[in-house]
């Protein structure tokens, strides 16, 4: 490779001069790309001492630590080379896009003025100044910037879909900057350069809108309604053109009568016909939802269900829906049609209409009923696949999960060549812990001839099925390979924010400049995303977990992985129990065996400092979730940091007063403060008193009586305080009517973790398992 004939010429170099700072820096690089980083930082830092003035041991530092993604390490080393160099462009390029990467936009400002100045005829630079100052909020800066370089006579030409960019960019900081009429005027003049039309007539009516010419913005609308009638930004802003505000109450009536104007004039929108329901109530909500749930039952849409069922948050609406489908399914049996009809229904009307109901009763725990319902439309139509994904889904609901894992397997055959249902089925095998089939199954997703098939998965970056596989593993008590997967979907995340880097300088390049701004912005919430959430969350509870098991002396120790002699192929007649793995042809290929396959690193790493990392961070990018503060609270107790647990209990307490872990925490957090006599006691004080004027006097039994998560939350903290016999004792009576309201088939089996977890003896586990099959009769998990 070029690094290593880099690493012998500057050997070479080195036998002559030894001491020559630059190049000891530079086979550094090389070194550090060679996988052999500590040799390499050592012999940059050596080159530094050398030569503390060089901007190429600064800059050739810069590079490495940026490509190790130590972006604020590299930022320091470019500007240290500036010092030295201060017109060198490449580095003025380079550290632009770090400071654009760690959202430092003024100093990316005067570097990018820097560069301009340098070499005004440049449109990367100026265009780069103008994002800058966008990002930066002087969105009048940036006009002026892109004005002033636009017509330039020394400006290299730009084809006509980078001068349409352009236009629609210019004209996007104009609005920004708040002068509508004149963004409508230049909307008006780069109308004969712009090549994506349906973007500058969205741009018109929304500026139309902005300067209160409505009557001129509805017929922009009308145009738009034309191209795409589903398209919600179009029909509200055509809702507002009318003065009319979709989600203000007292505007719904007028807002159905714009909306049934619409509908006679785009008959075939399917986002038309199913507004009114959202807007009107009683009769007049009746007589919408019939006329689209006959038109879906006639067409055979099997998505019925998924569209409406925002509507069921509404008790009244949700009960009507399901009235209303029973009264169609009652008048095809007996009929053959609906009241209102002459003519005789198709025979899969009345599958659909019990398929919805399947689904209807199942949402509102009826399981046997939905069962009931799916198998007659079964019977109706065997070959019809979605049934049986609606049965597999009631199973798992109702607490059957193999039986769910194996209908959805059922429904994968008939159509192996589906990836949705390949998929479906994975995290349904999952579900029942089957990682290694999941995982073969998994594997004909991957192309044939990927030299590392396992590797060839994490980079599909398929977050569901790194966390579904991680939560296997945990209920399978192996921590470390849980851990390797949760931390494989975090890292997804992480690379999002890293890829970033290489659009600073090829979107301005290739004067995507809106779609930029876009990815700007999108960036900053990339881990609200609740997959990334889940990851860590469940990632930290490991190593919680493992540091709780380090402090009973209970290590744990990493499971070994079995090897299959078999070679795993994607082709041929491998069999696998009773999951065909056929899928084209080819020859046989063994995949790698990856890296540290048990998980031991994550193991073997100092579990609270690593939980302490996650649960930081989560409290930065997703504070306002409750959860972080409970994982905060976890963290911080077990590492003795008591301020900071009052801190979590606070803002636990600030987002829900009612939350039903506070209790615990409070009591747990006193306990700590008497039970630890190596924190000082002058700091116990001021504690105590907070925790006094903020909470009084707490029982860890506060609400136990009437809440399910309450007695959950209580049973955690009773464990962690070492009473399993009084966690036990409110455990087992979880599934008892009086927590009818939040007793759900996921709380029942926390309980009967948490149940397990107390070292309660068999009889009464098994007195728990019985109440709850009372509950779910179908269930198989308990």
């Amino acid at each position: 490779s070029q690094y290593k004939k880099g690493l012998k010429v500057s050997e070479q170099i080195l036998k002559k001069f030894p001491d020559h700072g630059e190049t000891l820096s530079v086979k550094g690089m090389f070194l550090a790309h060679l996988e052999r980083k500590e040799e390499g930082y050592e012999l940059m830092e050596r080159g530094l001492k050398i030569n503390p003035q060089s901007s190429i041991s600064w800059h050739v530092y810069g590079l490495v630590c940026r490509s190790d993604k130590k972006y604020v390490q590299a930022i320091k080393c470019y500007e240290e080379a500036l010092k030295a160099d201060s017109e060198n462009m490449h580095i003025l390029r380079e550290v632009a896009s770090l400071y654009v990467q760690m959202r430092q936009y003024s100093k990316a400002v005067e570097c990018r003025e820097k560069l301009t100045a340098m070499n005004p005829f440049f449109p990367s630079f100026w265009l780069g100044l103008a994002t800058a100052h966008h990002m930066n909020g002087r969105y009048d800066l940036a006009i002026k910037v892109i004005s002033a370089h636009e017509l330039g006579n020394n400006q290299p030409p730009l084809d006509k879909y980078m001068i349409s960019e352009l236009s629609l960019y210019k004209n996007w900081l104009i609005e920004l900057n708040g002068d509508y009429q004149q963004a409508l005027e230049h909307l008006k003049e780069i109308r004969p350069q712009i090549v994506d039309i349906t973007g500058w007539k969205e741009k018109k009516a929304r500026l139309l809108l902005k300067a209160d010419r409505k009557e001129a913005a509805a017929t922009a609308f009308q145009d738009l309604l034309e191209r795409n009638s589903e398209n919600d930004d179009y029909i509200t802003g055509y809702m507002e053109c009318n003065g009319l505000d979709m989600k203000c109450d007292e505007d719904q009536d007028a807002v159905l009568e714009v909306i049934g104007t619409l509908q006679q004039q785009f008959p075939s929108s399917n986002r038309l016909r199913f507004l009114p329901l959202m807007y009107s109530t009683g009769d007049n909500f009746v007589v919408a939802a019939e006329s689209l749930a006959k038109y879906a039952l006639r067409k055979g849409i099997p998505s019925l269900f998924s569209s409406v069922r925002v509507l069921y948050a509404d008790k009244t609406k949700g009960a009507a829906l399901g009235t209303l489908i029973e009264s169609c399914a009652t008048q095809i049996r007996d009929t053959k049609r609906f009241s209102d009809s002459t003519d005789d229904e198709p025979a899969a009307v009345l599958l659909w209409c019990n398929y919805y109901l399947a689904q209807h009763y199942d949402y509102y725990g009826d399981h046997e009923r939905a069962l009931t319902l799916i198998e007659e439309a079964i019977r109706s139509s065997p070959k019809t696949i979605e049934p049986y994904m609606i049965k597999a889904r009631i199973l798992k609901h109702a607490g059957d999960f193999r039986g769910a894992r194996d209908t959805m397997d059922y429904a994968r055959q008939q159509d192996v060549g589906d990836r949705y249902l390949t998929t479906k089925f994975i995290k349904y095998m999952l579900r029942v812990d089957e990682v290694d089939e999941a995982e073969k199954t998994y594997l004909l997703f991957v192309n044939e001839d990927a030299p590392h098939k396992i590797q060839e998965i994490v980079n599909m970056q398929a977050t569901w099925y790194m966390n579904e596989r991680g939560h296997a593993y945990r209920r399978m008590g192996d921590i470390g390979r849980a851990l390797k997967h949760y931390h494989q979907a975090i890292s997804v995340f992480d690379t999002y924010q890293d890829d970033q880097y290489d659009f600073h300088q090829y979107s301005v390049r290739k004067v995507t400049l809106r779609s930029y701004i876009d990815i700007l912005e999108w960036e900053a919430t990339v881990y609200e995303n609740p997959a990334y959430q889940t990851a860590a969350r469940a990632a930290a509870e490991c190593y919680l977990e493992l540091a709780d098991r380090k402090a009973s002396c209970n290590t744990f120790v990493p499971i070994e992985i079995e090897k299959d002699d078999k070679p795993l192929t994607r082709n041929g007649s491998a069999q696998q129990g009773q999951h065909n793995l056929a899928a084209g042809v080819g020859e046989t290929k063994v995949y790698d065996v990856e890296k540290d396959p048990n998980g031991t690193k994550f193991v073997e790493s100092d579990n609270l400092a690593e939980a302490l990392k996650l649960a930081e961070h989560l409290e930065s990018v997703a504070a306002s979730n409750p959860d972080t503060h409970v994982l905060a609270f976890e963290v911080h107790l077990r590492m003795q940091k008591y301020f900071l647990v009052l801190k979590a209990i606070n803002a636990l307490k600030a987002i829900d007063a009612t939350h039903p872990a506070l209790p615990s925490m409070v009591v747990r957090l006193s306990q700590a403060l008497d039970t630890d006599e190596s924190f000082a006691a002058a700091l116990k004080v001021p504690l105590r008193a907070q925790l006094a004027k903020s909470f009084g006097a707490v029982d860890i039994t506060t609400g136990t009586a009437e809440s399910i998560d309450s007695v959950l939350a209580a049973a955690k903290s009773m464990l962690a305080m070492g009473n399993g016999d009084q966690a036990a004792a409110l455990l087992v009576q979880t599934p008892e009517a009086k927590y009818a309201e939040g007793r759900t088939l996921l709380k029942l089996l926390e309980a009967k973790r948490l149940l397990a977890k107390s070292g309660a003896d068999e009889s009464t586990q098994a007195a728990f398992g019985a109440t709850a099959k009372t509950v779910f009769p179908l269930a198989t998990c308990f």
